[in-house]
């Protein structure tokens, strides 16, 4: 396990059952809050940087490769609650692991949803929503997230 080199507080919750496994020095600032659920692995690659008031929040199962900037506010969740009967449960979840390859980018207040799979090297433009698996690498913006344009050589 890597070092985690923090500026300001944060918050680990790493339920009985659960796996944490960060697997080089990465960066937390301050208001970062990471939760592992009961029986959920969440796996974070090394260099990471998470500025402020990010949240990583897992129940099933979240992969974040190495060296991926996120920016303020950042939210990712592998989970919905689950809609019945007419109401929205308190407890209960539907469920969708969430895959973010080496070197992306997240910009400010960008949410990844349960089922998202960003390709290594994508770059999503800030108030960005992923909502399912993108096709290939490059800049995306929008809610939900429409391919804009290749990265730069």
């Amino acid at each position: 396990m890597g070092r985690i080199h923090a500026n300001g507080f944060f918050t680990i919750e790493v339920a009985r059952g659960a796996t944490l496994t960060i697997e080089g020095d990465i960066t937390l600032k301050s208001g970062t809050l990471i939760g592992v659920r009961k029986n959920a692995a969440l796996r974070i690659g090394a260099g990471c940087f998470f500025n402020r008031n990010c949240t990583i929040l897992c129940r099933d199962a979240i992969r974040i490769g190495a060296d991926c900037l996120f920016g303020e506010s950042v939210k990712v969740y592998d989970h919905d609650h689950r809609l019945a009967g007419g109401k929205v449960s308190k407890s209960d979840y539907t469920l969708g692991s969430v895959e973010i390859g080496e070197g992306c980018w997240l910009a400010n207040d960008v949410n990844v949803l349960k089922g998202s799979v960003l390709p290594a090297n994508s770059v999503v433009a800030a108030k960005g929503v992923v909502n399912r698996p993108l096709e290939h690498a490059g800049i995306y913006a929008g809610i939900p997230v429409a391919y804009k344009k290749a990265l730069p050589n």
